[in-house]
């Protein structure tokens, strides 16, 4: 019997990466189980179609976040992941992210020997945060290690042969697939998330959906919500646990809507249904000067301009290149307000038609899915 341990160190949908393992690969494993860490304290009520017949373990203790108990709670999730692979004894893991990885190898080197172990990082942690240059260097360096130590990595763009790479990897030990996704156009405009969430129609939306922070566009998206302009309504979703962000949600509440976790469909709905989608990253943090944000990838699939910082290269170029959007400075709340007010009176200053076949002839994720399924079967063989 082929079975696949799949690790996540956040809500298994809090990303795209379990959906892209599982339009892959889902048909070669006879079981699948996600092991996960509700961060909220409470597990998924709903369960998308796409995760029907895996089997889930749940980590569900919670602390307040930045505080000293979120170390603690970290550590025990390590020592709960490694009693997990103890306790189900597979043959093949991928642990996705820096924070799952270390129990796979413990498990692998000092347990179970014979078992591949597939380290998907998903991003560059010693350089996704502000953190002392010290500590981000012996981060860097330990994360190195386990990638070496790894049967096979899955890098989600080149960074690691630009700047991040301390060891030689041969062609045969890693695969590079963007966080993109797959074509499902047809689903999303016929999708009414008017009716479903009740969003104004005569205003235009400006979505912010998953992971939020102050490196993520926080005081330029606020200020901008301070400003009370009329026509414009700004939706947060995700699982958001800063207790100053829901608090905030709430002393704005004329043009602010929060609405916890929604299904893929439903987030790629609200982004079609927008007016932009800002993926305003700090490019003073390494990981966003090269990192393709997973939502740049679904605005090009439904046709929804972007709006990004001047730093993030990458995808900054491809914008700028293909006028999918705009690129302006992190903190100039003036640009991002000129360039929204600039869509609304002129809809038509972005090809929307021109960015979804961009999609499907570069990121549509049936591109590279079946490179993915061949490195899985080649380590459950």
């Amino acid at each position: 019997m082929k079975k696949g341990l799949f690790l996540f160190a956040d809500y298994y949908d809090a990303t795209t990466a379990s959906r892209r393992v599982l339009l892959s690969t889902k048909h070669i494993f006879d079981e699948i189980d996600f092991v996960y860490w509700a961060r909220l304290g409470t597990h998924r009520k709903k369960v998308e179609q796409i995760y029907d017949g895996i089997n889930f373990s749940v980590f569900d203790k919670t602390a307040k976040p930045r505080s000293l108990g979120v170390l603690t709670l970290f550590l025990s999730f390590q020592f709960w992941l490694l009693q997990q692979l103890l306790k189900k004894k597979p043959k093949f893991v991928v642990a996705f992210t820096f924070y799952t990885i270390f129990p796979a190898l413990i498990y692998k080197y000092f347990f179970k020997w014979n078992c591949k172990v597939i380290y998907d990082p998903r991003d560059y942690v010693a350089v996704s945060f502000r953190i002392n240059k010290i500590v981000a260097f012996c981060v860097k360096f330990v994360d190195n290690i386990f990638i070496k130590l790894s049967n096979f990595v899955i890098f989600p763009d080149r960074q690691y042969f630009i700047h991040y790479g301390i060891f030689h990897l041969p062609k045969e030990k890693y695969l590079i697939i963007p966080n993109s996704a797959e074509n499902i156009y047809d689903q999303v405009v016929n999708n009414d998330i008017y009716l479903k969430y009740n969003l104004p129609k005569d205003k235009f939306i400006i979505p912010i959906l998953g992971y939020f922070s102050e490196t993520r566009g926080e005081k330029i998206l606020f200020e901008l919500i301070q400003r009370k302009q009329h026509n414009l309504f700004f939706l947060f979703a995700g699982d958001i646990r800063d207790q100053n962000h829901l608090d905030f949600f709430k002393n704005n509440a004329d043009n602010v809507v929060f609405i916890d976790k929604v299904p893929y469909l439903d987030a790629l709905s609200i982004m079609h249904q927008s007016i932009l989608v800002p993926q305003l990253y700090d490019p003073e943090t390494k990981n966003n000067v090269y990192a393709m944000p997973t939502k740049y990838y679904d605005c090009l699939m439904i046709g929804t301009p972007v709006i990004v910082s001047n730093g993030q290269i990458d995808v900054a170029n491809e914008i700028k290149e293909n006028n999918f959007g705009w690129v302006i400075d992190y903190y100039d709340t003036d640009s991002l307000e000129n360039c929204i007010n600039r869509l609304i009176s002129n809809p038509n200053l972005i090809d929307k038609e021109a960015m979804k076949k961009f999609f499907l002839k570069n990121y549509d994720y049936n591109i590279f899915k079946v490179k993915l399924e061949e490195v899985y079967k080649k380590f459950l063989n």
